[in-house]
C-alpha cells in the first residue's frame, strides 16, 4: 500500500501566518504537519512510497519532506498542483497512477491538515486488507450543521451507499461525514478523468467516489473517534499543545540566565535574552529574537519574529 498526502492546499484561513509557512509546513511539536500525517500513515502500516501533492518544486513542504524522508528512511515522490482546482484535481496528478491501477497497488489517501489517532488509521487499513471491499473509507460522527460544510455519507449496513457533498440541512441524511482519509483500490484513480465541476468550478474527489459506488463498487466504512484539524490560527496551538504532550523532545540547554520549562523547542539561531522564561509549549522558530526577561509559554514565534524585553507571549502566534 501506498500513501498519497494532500499537501497544495493555500490556508486562506490561517492568513497572515500561511504567508510565511504554508499550511502543510506548519509546525506540530517540531515538525511540519504534512510530515506528521506521514507519520501516522507509516505508524498504520503504509510500507510503500509516498507521493505528496504540492504546489510547485519550490513549494517550502518539498525540502522539508525530503529531509524526513531522508531521516527515516522511506521513498517518497512529489506531485504539483499549480492551480487549487479541487482534491480530484490533485489526486490527477499522481504522475504513475495508470501503473498504480496496473499493478492494482492500493491507496490510502489523507490530506496534510488532518490527524488522527494513529492506532485507527492502522484499524482502517487492517479492515480494507481484510475485508475483501473495493474501499474503505473513514467517517466521522457530527451534528447536521457541520455535515453541511463536509459531505454527507449514506451508510446501509457495513456498506456506503452514497455521498453528498456539502448538503443544505435538509439533505442531510447520515449523522455521518467523510473526512478526507480512505484506503482503495486504486481502480477509483482511472475514474478521475469523469469527474465534472462542482457549482464551486473545483473537481471534487467525493464525486469519483459516488461515480465508483454506482459502477458497483463495494465501499466499507469506519467511524473515528476524533479527527485534529488544522483550519484556523487557534487549531495550530491546540495541535501542538497536544502533540507536545505526546513527543519526548529533549530540553534546550546551553544558554546562561534562560529558564527553559519542558516541553519546549528552540531551534538554530535564535536569540534570548537573560532572565526569560520559555516554555511549557513553546516553540522558537530559527532566527527569531527574544529580549530579555521575557516570558513566552504555549506559543509559536515564527522565523524573524522580535519581542521586546520584558514581554509575556502567552497562547499566541508572534510573526
Amino acid at each position: 500500500m501506498i500513501g498519497i498526502v494532500l499537501a497544495a492546499g493555500l490556508g486562506t484561513r490561517l492568513r497572515p501566518y500561511s504567508s510565511l509557512i504554508s499550511k502543510a509546513a506548519m509546525p506540530v511539536a517540531g515538525l511540519p504537519i504534512a510530515c506528521r500525517v506521514i507519520e501516522q500513515f507509516r505508524r498504520a502500516g503504509v510500507d510503500g512510497r509516498i507521493v505528496v501533492i504540492a504546489r510547485s518544486p519550490e513549494h517550502d513542504i518539498v525540502p522539508l519532506i525530503e529531509a524526513d524522508a531522508r531521516r527515516n528512511g522511506y521513498e517518497v515522490a512529489f506531485g504539483y498542483q499549480s492551480e487549487q482546482r479541487g482534491s480530484a484535481h490533485a489526486l490527477m496528478q499522481v504522475a504513475d497512477r495508470r501503473a498504480l491501477i496496473a499493478r492494482d497497488e492500493h491507496v490510502l489517501i489523507g490530506a496534510c491538515d488532518n490527524l488522527y489517532e494513529p492506532d485507527e488509521i492502522a484499524h482502517l487499513v487492517e479492515q480494507h486488507r481484510t475485508s475483501g471491499t473495493d474501499g474503505t473509507m473513514a467517517v466521522l460522527r457530527v451534528p447536521p450543521e457541520k455535515v453541511t460544510v463536509s459531505s454527507s455519507v449514506v451508510v446501509d449496513g457495513d456498506r456506503v451507499v452514497r455521498i453528498v457533498e456539502k448538503p443544505t440541512l435538509d439533505d442531510v441524511a447520515s449523522p455521518f461525514c467523510g473526512p478526507l482519509l480512505y484506503a482503495f483500490s486504486p481502480r477509483i484513480l482511472g475514474l478521475l478523468d469523469g469527474v465534472q465541476p462542482s457549482p464551486r468550478g473545483e473537481l471534487e474527489f467525493q464525486d469519483a467516489m459516488q461515480a465508483f459506488l454506482d459502477a458497483g463498487a463495494r465501499v466499507g466504512w469506519f467511524e473515528l473517534s476524533r479527527r485534529d484539524t488544522l483550519t484556523l490560527p487557534a487549531d495550530l496551538l491546540a495541535l501542538n499543545a497536544r502533540f507536545f504532550a505526546q513527543t519526548s523532545l529533549p530540553t534546550p540547554g546551553g544558554r546562561d540566565g534562560v529558564t527553559f520549562v519542558p516541553p519546549c523547542l528552540v531551534e538554530d539561531e535564535v536569540a534570548i535574552g537573560a532572565g526569560s522564561t520559555i516554555g511549557p509549549n513553546a516553540h522558537l522558530m530559527r532566527g527569531c529574537r527574544v529580549g530579555a526577561d521575557c516570558t513566552i509559554r504555549h506559543a509559536l514565534v515564527f522565523p524573524g519574529a522580535e519581542i521586546a524585553k520584558g514581554s509575556t507571549t502567552e497562547h499566541g502566534l508572534v510573526t
